[in-house]
């Protein structure tokens, strides 16, 4: 098969260490996936960046201090995949490094990710502030990279989102692990409103201690084609994920959530909810797994994906699946997908609330269900306020 031109084009940029050579031998062996991946069955990002993205294109520096957030805590800015110290807000009770990649592994896109990242970011969790992180991208390609580290017994809350120019078209491939400590509590949430010129594969894994517990909540509300590759490790006994996602499109928004839990020891607990809302031609794309190894005796693990289609024109892929090798478990999976329901809005109107405020409200319902685990308010209001937005047009 022939080599993405992704790959070929890139040949002569890499300036990495002796692990980053190691994370491209292996990209160079594995390739990106092609039309005929499974995992990437309807969403041909391969062929799509081809088309529309020049990988070695170097944008300008830019930085919008209006972007920023003015709630307490830490502000991590990152411009083109490196933090920038001058413009960020760092509290002396976070612990930042900066060192060189690590390590490569995992998916075809963490590898490149691996291989191209200009640096690596460690935080660890020293304070109770919530700690923001922004990516501003111009370039072609950016390869933010970051580690994070919850320390036994604390907790941790970390809101990332993305900033990218309207009209430059630009691929943000984002990588950030996490490893939640003993009986410590980890939220990640993220904000994905992006322009019809944004392209971004985003990888969050996290490594799931005894006793703890790991939140994480995507919203996406737009954006030309957006991958998101989740997944949590529950590695000992005791333990919790949970997945909270909402997906809520219009125009020709491309929306693909690929989540996956894995239960290796007894005792532990996995909780996913997915909510889709679709509209004019945008897709949408969920597809889970939920892994029990023999190991993971007492398991609990429920996902659910709900989605509700507003026009003829969008599209949506939903496969939940389950693979269970333990047999003293409590496991279910399952999906929906229709449209508004008629005697609801028929009881509404009959109140006196008109057909539009009507449908509105009923959505409104539906999604913010996924919202429970946003743990800072102010992002709360923010993630309302897009929904509102949306419902209103």
């Amino acid at each position: 098969m022939k080599e993405p031109a992704i790959l070929e084009n890139l040949t002569g940029t890499f300036q990495g260490n002796g692990v980053q050579k190691k994370a491209l031998e292996m990209l160079n062996e594995v390739g990106l996936p092609h039309r005929k991946s499974e995992a990437y069955k309807f969403t041909p990002i391969t062929t799509t960046l081809e088309k529309n993205i020049d990988f070695t294109a170097e944008g300008s520096n830019s930085f919008d201090s209006s972007k920023l957030y003015k709630e307490q805590g830490s502000h991590l800015v990152f411009i083109n995949g490196v933090l920038s110290k001058e413009h960020s807000k760092i509290d002396t009770k976070l612990h930042v490094k900066v060192v060189t990649v690590s390590e490569g592994k995992h998916d075809p896109f963490s590898l490149l990710n691996a291989a191209y990242a200009k640096e690596e970011i460690h935080i660890e969790s020293g304070y109770d502030d919530p700690v923001f992180i922004y990516h501003f991208n111009t370039n072609g390609l950016s390869n933010p990279r970051i580690k994070v580290k919850v320390k036994d017994g604390h907790t941790f809350r970390i809101v990332e989102k993305l900033i990218t120019p309207e009209g430059t078209k630009t691929f943000t491939n984002s990588y950030i692990e996490f490893t939640v400590g003993k009986n410590a509590f980890g939220y990640h949430t993220k904000i994905q409103n992006y322009n019809q010129s944004t392209y971004s594969h985003e990888t969050v894994f996290a490594h799931v201690s005894r006793d703890a517990h790991f939140y994480n909540s995507t919203f996406s509300f737009a954006g030309a084609m957006v991958r998101n590759n989740l997944t949590i490790n529950l590695e000992d006994e005791n333990c919790e994920g949970h997945m909270y996602g909402l997906f809520l499109l219009d125009n020709k928004s491309h929306v693909d959530n690929n989540t996956s839990v894995d239960h290796l020891k007894p005792n532990s607990f996995s909780n996913e909810l997915y909510k889709g809302i679709l509209d004019e031609k945008s897709t949408g794309v969920f597809n889970g797994k939920i892994y029990v190894r023999q190991d993971a005796q007492k398991t609990n693990a429920f996902q659910s994906n709900n989605n509700i289609l507003l026009s003829e024109e969008a599209t949506l892929h939903t496969k939940p699946q389950l693979e269970i090798w333990a047999d003293d478990v409590k496991c279910s999976h399952g999906c929906t997908c229709g449209q508004l329901d008629e005697d609801a809005i028929f009881y509404l109107r009959a109140r006196g609330i008109d057909e539009k405020n009507a449908k509105a409200m009923i959505l409104n319902a539906f999604a913010t269900e996924t919202m429970n685990e946003v743990k800072v308010d102010s992002i709360k209001d923010e993630i309302q306020g897009l929904i509102d937005q949306k419902l209103s047009g």
